[in-house]
């Protein structure tokens, strides 16, 4: 109903004839609600709608599929190279289809039910089952089930920040309060004050407001890339374009002159000759070296370097991610594991995360005597005992409804005064009222602006039928209200300007000591039936005064926590409402600030904003703490760290972080409650509300970011040697020792394998240590360019010398012709395997030489995954290597060991080479090349 999204109320009170009109449009009784006929429900469910969320459907496996295929940029009629493209094509939709099924369940709504008013009679329903022209009855922490109209009630206070937008400049409060002059309700919106409320709904399922701006939102993020998916895309089209091509092209030209001057040489070992091969009937064009060539290279340009390396990327971050992420946290985004690896900057909240918020009752005052001790409570008349304990039973909330001071008051009166908790099957509640004075949120411990809130109601007692009248609020409005108080024996005294001079002194007594004042009192009311007027306000008898602190004490972990991450070299960041002093005081306690404070490490974020860009990006890294400080500001420090070039998360759990969650590469929102939004645009959702939980986060992604450089080290082994073999060899003896089965088959086994391998290193108990990465820095490192050179140079080594020393290896002559070359080359591709297969172990650690062979005895899935891909490969050596000749020409039978005992000396190779050390730029700097610009990474 547009007049509704509008706020349209001059219309509807002009042409709509006002709410009755809309009623009576809608055939509803106002005070009887629908007709309760399911007849009649169907027909207005058929015909207005009804109230369910059409959530966007998780992708299909087909779709993912689909998506999958047109990544896959050849296709090729050879049946090694069909049999590729289906494996990649199967388990790539599958690593797709997965997390997006998991994340549309992950939202799925759960069946909460709701009060309605239905032929007279009011009942509970699903959610689900609202219709047009239902009137709903709303209860204190309800969520709005649809759009609609106030019809009536007291007090009606709901809170949208589930309404939220990207732009609005109202980010502070969404306290809003419901009547006759805005009488406009929308779905999502969460009850959080009011008594004997009731709505008509105008418009439910996918026409409610809600659902449009959830839509908006998941639009936004569903196809967001993350730093990793996005540096890697980069690097896979510039490695193939940059380097492939220009290798290819080359190569191709060379061996075509090869080719037509006759100095090439085919798979069976003999020369060819261009113009006789054109002579000859029998010559088969595609089995001459300039096809087999292309082939090759092609099938290692286009398809195994970009494609092995994206899919061994995607079953890395899947396997690591299922394996390592513990039950404390929910991940709703598979792409965020991997960027949280990487990370630079954490922005965080005080409050609730870096320390506990404890409230307790420190101060009690009876009358003008302050009762320190439990014991002194039993000298209380027990009238007053009596009229307390209702007081507190029954107007002050607990569990998730209850505010911090409210349950704080509830504890105290429970373990102190021994209330007995069954007063509310004694009493019963007639009215119920909460005052905002100046339209307060909440009444909570946390206000920094004394905003003036009290509560009320009206009891009647079970035993005797009496009603008495009980007030709760901020003691300076309270005492107003009073002509009288309590002392501790019961007795009544008048409250004169001398003794409320005194009630004053002692109030501010306790605010000076940073105490929240809260008064109790209450009067006997004469019972006339009518329980729908305002309650009264005056005259009412001052029961007692409670003072409650407010402590937030550093979480005892939080200083491991926050050492884990400076080690890791993320800087963590902590924003706070609080004055510099409290802010530097927590900081210290939490390890963010060390004595002494260094200038700069603590900014006010008035002082912030007032910087220019040019100034807050040179000062950025300095900052640890802002005080002082808003929503807005947090979002600067985001959008200025990015700038600089950080990967920055941001730590939530409140409407004034979906913002900055949104523009940040990381979103973690912290604890079950709060906003829709900013829980569906997060990548994390923790459920313990503790910023050591994003510390064992950032491990886990950690291992899980090393563990994908670990298999980018290993693939890129892998091709480029293929690679440079193909190239050398074809330009300095005219032939190529593979072709393109041979490639296929070991990036097919060795993507697979080597992923799920590699995915299973675990973090470890050991401080996190790596060097600073940001959104600048390359992808592939230093470290991994030294490791991965070493292996392909000594690749090409072992290659060249098996092509040339073969005859001597395999102690056969020239007699043997064709039978000797297809022997070389299936002893060349399995040495070449089997050296892929031992480097494994060399990537379980990039840099120690001690880690790499560190807990293997326990690491039984490593070790099984090594014996299965030798066994396969045994299999497709000796039985199903393509050849046209006999099997027994291809089979190995010695030369097994000479196989693996070149693939053992990859490791002292290995050894040898992380002993050279690397400087901290990339190394094509030092030659005046840009690396990351050049291979965009």
């Amino acid at each position: 109903m547009k007049v509704v999204e509008k706020k349209d109320l001059d219309r509807l009170k002009t042409q709509l004839k006002g709410i009755e009109g809309v009623a009576k449009t809608l055939e509803t009784d106002i005070n009887n609600g629908i007709p309760d006929n399911e007849k009649k429900i169907a027909r207005r469910r058929k015909m207005l709608g009804s109230n369910t969320y059409k959530k966007p459907a998780p992708q299909g496996l087909l779709i993912s599929i689909w998506d999958s295929l047109r990544a896959f940029v050849v296709f090729k009629e050879f049946v090694s190279v069909f049999v590729s493209f289906f494996l990649f094509v199967a388990a790539s939709a599958i690593g797709r289809h997965r997390p997006s099924r998991k994340k549309s369940k992950a939202s799925n709504n759960t069946v909460n039910q709701i009060e309605v008013l239905r032929g007279g009679k009011i009942k509970k329903i699903p959610i689900s089952e609202i219709v047009v022209g239902d009137v709903v009855c709303l209860n204190i922490e309800d969520k709005v089930p649809a759009d609609g109209l106030f019809l009536k009630g007291n007090n009606l206070h709901v809170d949208e920040s589930s309404m939220v937008e990207d732009g609005t400049d109202d980010r502070e409060s969404h306290n809003v309060k419901i009547d006759e002059t805005n009488p406009f309700l929308f779905s999502g919106s969460r009850v959080v004050d009011g008594y004997g409320c009731q709505m008509v709904v105008t418009s439910v399922g996918m026409k409610a407001k809600w659902c449009k701006i959830l839509n908006q939102h998941s639009s936004k993020t569903s196809d967001r890339e993350t730093t990793v998916e996005e540096r890697l895309n980069r690097f896979t089209y510039s490695i193939r374009i940059k380097i492939g091509l220009p290798i290819a092209i080359i190569g191709f030209v060379i061996m075509l002159g090869r080719y037509i001057c006759g100095k090439a040489t085919n798979i069976y070992g003999r020369r060819e000759d261009f113009m006789s091969g054109l002579a000859d009937e029998n010559y088969k064009f595609l089995d001459s070296s300039l096809v087999q060539f292309v082939t090759t290279a092609f099938t290692t340009i286009v398809v195994a370097i970009p494609e092995s390396l994206r899919f061994g990327v995607q079953l890395t971050i899947f396997f690591s991610k299922k394996r390592t992420m513990g039950e404390m946290q929910m991940v709703i985004d598979l792409s965020g594991s991997e960027t949280m690896g990487s990370i630079t900057a954490i922005c965080t909240n005080k409050t609730g995360t870096l320390t506990m918020n404890h409230t307790k009752v420190t101060k009690f005052w009876l009358g003008q005597c302050s009762l320190e001790k439990e014991a002194s409570f039993s000298n209380v008349s027990n009238l007053v005992q009596n009229l307390l304990q209702e007081g507190i039973g029954l107007n002050t909330s607990s569990g998730r409804n209850g505010t911090p001071t409210d349950k704080a008051i509830l504890s105290w009166a429970i373990h102190d005064l021994h209330t007995d908790m069954k007063v509310k099957s004694r009493c019963a509640i007639l009215r119920h009222c909460v005052c905002h004075d100046q339209e307060a949120a909440t009444f909570s411990s946390q206000s920094q602006s004394h905003k003036k809130l009290r509560s009320g109601i009206l009891m009647k007692r079970m035993a005797d039928n009496t009603e008495h009248i009980h007030w709760k609020g901020e003691a300076e409005v309270i005492l107003e209200m009073c002509s009288s108080y309590y002392d501790k024996s019961g007795t009544i005294k008048d409250l004169d300007d001398r003794q409320k001079e005194e009630f004053h002194r002692i109030i501010q007594g306790m605010t000076e000591s940073s105490l929240q004042c809260i008064a109790f009192a209450g009067v006997g009311v004469d019972s006339d039936g009518n329980h729908h007027q305002m309650l009264k306000e005056n005259g009412l008898v001052l029961l007692a005064l409670v003072g409650v602190t407010v402590e937030e004490p550093c979480r005892p972990e939080m200083k491991e926590a926050v050492k884990d991450c400076h080690n890791a070299k993320v800087d963590v960041k902590m924003f706070t409402g609080d004055d510099v002093s409290t802010a530097k005081h927590i900081a210290r306690e939490c390890g963010i600030l060390t004595d002494p404070c260094q200038e700069g490490e603590v900014i006010k974020g008035e002082e912030f904003r007032s910087y220019t860009l040019k100034e807050r990006v040179q000062k950025v890294d300095k900052i640890r703490v802002m005080a002082s400080s808003s929503p807005d500001d947090k979002l600067l420090m985001v959008k200025t760290l990015k700038e600089k070039g950080d990967i920055v998360a941001v730590c939530g759990n409140s409407k004034n972080d979906v913002l900055p969650m949104v523009e940040a590469d990381v979103g973690i929102y912290m604890g079950t409650e709060g906003t829709d939004v900013g829980k569906k645009i997060s990548n994390f959702v923790i459920l313990d509300d503790n910023f050591a939980a994003v510390a064992n986060v950032l491990k886990s992604s950690i291992c899980i970011y090393n563990n994908i450089q670990k298999f980018i080290q290993f693939q890129l082994t892998l091709n480029l040697a293929l690679l440079d073999i193909i190239f050398i060899s074809a330009s300095f003896k005219g032939e190529i020792p593979f072709n393109s089965a041979h490639v296929l088959w070991v990036n097919l086994i060795l993507s697979t394998l080597a992923a799920l391998a590699l995915a299973t290193e675990k973090p470890t108990k050991e401080p996190i240590k790596r060097q600073p990465l940001g959104r600048k820095e390359p992808l592939i490192s230093n470290v991994m360019w030294r490791n991965l050179l070493g292996q392909v140079v000594y690749q090409i080594v072992v290659v060249f010398t098996l092509m040339f020393k073969a005859k001597s290896i395999l102690g056969v002559d020239d007699s043997e012709g064709e039978i000797f070359f297809l022997k070389r080359n299936a002893l060349i591709f399995n040495a070449f395997m089997l050296c892929q297969v031992f480097n494994l172990f060399n990537a379980r650690n990039l840099e120690s030489i001690k880690k790499v062979f560190k807990g293997i005895h326990r690491d039984i899935t490593f070790l099984l995954i090594i014996v299965i891909t030798i066994s396969l490969q045994l299999a497709f050596v000796e039985f199903f290597l393509p050849s046209d000749d006999d099997y027994a020409i291809k089979r190995l039978k010695k030369q097994w060991g000479i196989c693996f005992g070149i693939a053992v000396i990859s490791w002292p190779i290995d050894w040898v080479v992380k002993c050279i050390p690397v400087p901290d730029k990339p190394l094509l700097s030092y030659l005046g090349i840009g690396y990351t610009r050049w291979l965009n990474v």
